[in-house]
């Protein structure tokens, strides 16, 4: 899957060499690559008219040959402590982008493909498959989206539509340039990279050292019913993933691996899925997020009782995991990712469904 097809290049996607070289080509100094670079990554304009201390005449020269911001606003909803955009590109394509209130600086969630070719049971953003990747510039549009409208973010996240790991090129990229102190300036510690669990880039990302965060995507202690729940994970067994993440901590220096468990009601949420979960993560270094299930259009399956996720935390708790229980923000704005997009965006309607039943006390779950 390639980026977009223009007659102009996304800004974004050129980092500071490039920007000299484009500078350079038009007879001007090196120095006006870094201003420009300022402006896009530290004031966050919008526009080339916008950077004021340029020559008009560069100006015109910038707007017409790069574009910027390379987006546009479709739609957007506001909630309680989260902002949604959907931004369509120039070729038509949407995702999603999110700012999340929280202490302190906010925490920006980025799309880093077009849809998702996972089919995990409790996304929306699969359920019209994988429409092609991001290319960095296109990711680093979603930030500074954002960053214009909510100032420097002090998290990001890449937990939009997706799955980063099968993008990584652009999204290491991408957190190079949130990782560089003269755009961004966020610690790789502030930037967390979810996965469905691609064991091989797993351990890549491993190799690369960036210094992020990696979250595996769990949500059960079962092969048979993780196959279930994420088809698109379905080629590595949990031995294979939990070894990768055993490799990703060596290979960064003992880093701990995070683990999120959505949790289902009659599916996951079970005694003995706690005992399973026990047994496979105490001997790595980890944190587990428990996140009660954010109900989506299309899928039957649902949360478990606020009391009955207490009971499961503590359970785990007692058998020596470290637990967090996440709550769901923005679900007064349809912010689970895909969610806006299929309601107001050109996201068709997926085709005839039939309710395939998970394994074990799964409710059903939608499929093409």
């Amino acid at each position: 899957m390639t980026g977009v097809s223009s007659a102009r290049v996304l800004v974004y996607d050129l980092d500071v060499p490039a920007l000299r070289r484009w500078m350079q080509d038009h007879g001007q100094p090196d120095y006006r690559a870094r201003q420009v670079y300022t402006w896009l990554y530290r004031r966050f304009a919008l526009s080339f008219e916008a950077m004021t201390d340029l020559p008009v005449s560069l100006r015109q020269a910038l707007s017409q040959e790069l574009l910027l911001p390379g987006c546009q606003i479709f739609a957007e909803r506001h909630g309680q402590d989260t902002h949604k955009l959907l931004l369509e590109y120039e070729d038509g394509s949407q995702v999603e982008c999110v700012s999340i209130a929280t202490e302190g600086l906010p925490t920006f969630c980025l799309s880093t493909q077009v849809g998702c070719a996972m089919g995990c049971a409790f996304c929306a953003s699969t359920l019209q498959g994988c429409e092609r990747n991001l290319t960095t510039g296109e990711i680093l549009a979603q930030a500074t989206s954002l960053a214009a409208r909510h100032g420097r973010p002090g998290n990001v996240v890449f937990m939009g539509m997706g799955e980063p790991l099968l993008n990584l090129g652009n999204v290491e990229a991408a957190v190079r340039r949130l990782t560089d102190p003269q755009a961004f300036g966020l610690s790789p510690r502030r930037i967390s990279i979810p996965t469905v669990g691609i064991v091989p880039q797993i351990r890549r990302l491993g190799e690369m050292n960036l210094g992020v965060n990696l979250a595996i995507s769990l949500n059960s202690t079962r092969d048979d019913q993780r196959r279930e729940l994420m088809p698109g994970a379905a080629r590595w067994n949990l031995r294979e993933l939990l070894a990768a993440a055993a490799d990703f901590s060596r290979l960064t220096g003992g880093q701990p691996v995070t683990f999120a468990y959505v949790l289902l009601r009659g599916v996951n949420d079970f005694p003995a899925d706690a005992e399973r979960l026990v047994n496979m993560l105490r001997p790595l270094r980890h944190h587990l997020n428990l996140i009660p299930f954010n109900p989506v259009e299309h899928a039957l399956l649902q949360p478990p009782a606020e009391k009955h996720v207490q009971e499961f935390a503590r359970r785990l708790r007692r058998g020596g995991l470290n637990v967090s229980i996440r709550r769901s923000k923005g679900t007064d704005i349809e912010a689970a990712c895909g969610q806006l997009r299929r309601r107001a965006g050109k996201a068709k309607e997926p085709p005839r469904r039939a309710a395939v039943q998970v394994k074990s006390g799964c409710r059903a779950r939608n499929r093409t």
